[in-house]
Formats: C-alpha cells, structure tokens, sequence
C-alpha cells in the first residue's frame, strides 16, 4: 500500500507540530490552553496614565489598557494560569 502526503496535509501537520514545540520551549502545556478561566479580586497595584497592574496569585503582572480604576481599588479579573493576558475585568 502506497501512501503519499498531499503538500496541503505536510503543512497542516508542520503548523501543528510547530505549536506543540512552541509550547513546549515555553514550558507550558496545550492543556493549559484549553484550560478554564480563572476568577479572582485583586487590588489595581499600579495605575500610569491609563495603565493599571494587576497581579493574580500566579505571580504574573497583567495590564489593563484605559483603565478606569484607581490605585489600591478591588475588582474582579478573569484570566488562565500562566497566561499574561486578562481575559476579563469588573468591579
């Protein structure tokens, strides 16, 4: 039996493995991904302009762009562990 790859299905399997070793070198896992969402109050650490730096309990500083919060304010993140992007904010 004589199986032959189409150019389409070897880039479609290099992108894959591509990802999979991304995730590796960065210590991560592709489970982490798809993981769900986590939702925590912290307080605004810092606010520059209209920056604000929030830190989760994973220990990961994120930022929020046109933030209306103040310094030293509670709200509510939504985030994934060991992702440096909010997926959420609110009071």
């Amino acid at each position: 039996m004589d199986f032959e790859f189409s150019p389409k299905m070897l880039a479609i399997l290099f992108i894959i493995a591509g990802v999979i070793v991304v995730f590796m070198l960065m210590g991560g896992s592709l489970t982490q991904l798809f993981s769900s969402s986590i939702q925590e109050k912290v307080p605004v650490q810092n606010k520059q302009n209209d920056t604000c730096i929030v830190e989760a309990s994973d220990g990961i500083p994120r930022s929020i762009n046109n933030c209306p919060y103040q310094q030293g304010e509670n709200i509510t993140i939504n985030y994934k562990k060991g992702f440096p992007e909010l997926e959420g904010h609110g009071r």
